[in-house]
């Protein structure tokens, strides 16, 4: 039997009671004012965001809004955001996330059935990603379950990547099938052990093995692991990694997942240097995100 791939989650959910909604709107939250809370409105919308206030600390999660409709109970959601966002603490850019949009002012009324007894409650949902980073767009590479595609768990590698003095094992079917430039730029210089097995060396110089673990990963289950131990820098830097090698070996979903993700953590500190990259190798969604950053931070 092939076992299902599962996604571990912590989640939490906070429902933020607002009492006496419509004073704090007039007196603290005219049109460039906020009330500093996990919510705070704007001239035309109630906003809502998350910070993650813990020193030093970084994580990945999913966070979703949406507002409590005080004559059902139930919670009518209303933003999401699809990709797992990393937040990291020690950076002003990137330590909150959430909408300016959530919803429009002049549907919060007294007497709607969001605000009712002049109080209005905004659920704040959040998945913390504890082993597995799963992208739900642009589409998996195909219909089958990747670990069943190359029989793992049944059949035994028949390849082993030597990086910076770390072994990993994998399929040669697989890497020809998800990271084709993979097998074309090693291949002439693989060797084949006394098992029959062939062996690639790779130099880490530009990618550390936990990196290219990270990718390897990816081929087989369309996900990206959760590495322990990292600071936020540290997991924008293998972002980037896999963004460039995803590139290199033709593996396209995963180089617009990197894309898009590194789009959404930039920071005042790496944000330079993040455009050079993205100039230096072509990536011209990512260089149009870093100069937007670097007009108005």
């Amino acid at each position: 039997m092939v076992a299902a791939t599962i996604t571990k989650t912590a989640r939490g959910t906070h429902v933020l009671d607002i009492h006496g909604f419509s004073g704090l709107r007039k007196k603290q939250c005219d049109v460039d004012g906020f009330l500093y809370s996990p919510t705070f409105t704007s001239s035309d919308h109630v906003a809502a965001f998350v910070e993650l206030v813990t020193e030093g600390a970084a994580a990945w999660a999913r966070v979703g809004f949406g507002l409590v409709d005080q004559t059902t109970g139930e919670t009518v959601p209303l933003f999401r955001e699809k990709d797992p966002i990393l937040f990291d603490a020690s950076s002003e850019d990137t330590c909150t996330w959430g909408t300016g949009e959530l919803a429009r002012r002049r549907h919060l009324h007294a007497g709607s059935r969001y605000v009712l007894g002049d109080r209005l409650k905004i659920e704040c949902g959040i998945d913390v990603c504890s082993d597995l980073l799963t992208f739900d767009d642009p589409p998996p590479s195909s219909g089958l379950p990747l670990f069943q595609q190359a029989g793992y768990g049944k059949e035994e590698p028949d390849v082993i990547i030597e990086v910076a003095g770390q072994t990993i094992a994998a399929h040669y079917c697989i890497l020809d099938a998800r990271a084709p430039g993979f097998l074309k730029r090693h291949i002439h210089t693989a060797t084949t052990r006394s098992d029959r097995k062939v062996q690639i060396s790779v130099d880490g110089g530009d990618m550390p093995a936990q990196s290219f673990k990270a990718l390897v990963d990816f081929a087989y289950t369309d996900a990206l692991p959760v590495v322990g131990g990292l600071n936020g820098a540290g997991h924008r830097a293998m972002i980037r990694h896999l963004l460039i090698a995803a590139e290199r070996y033709g593996m396209g979903r995963l180089r617009a997942i990197c894309e898009r993700v590194l789009c959404k953590s930039l920071d005042v500190e790496t944000v330079a240097a993040t455009l050079a990259m993205a100039d230096r190798h072509g990536f011209k969604e990512l260089s149009e995100a870093c100069a937007e950053f670097m007009a108005f931070p």
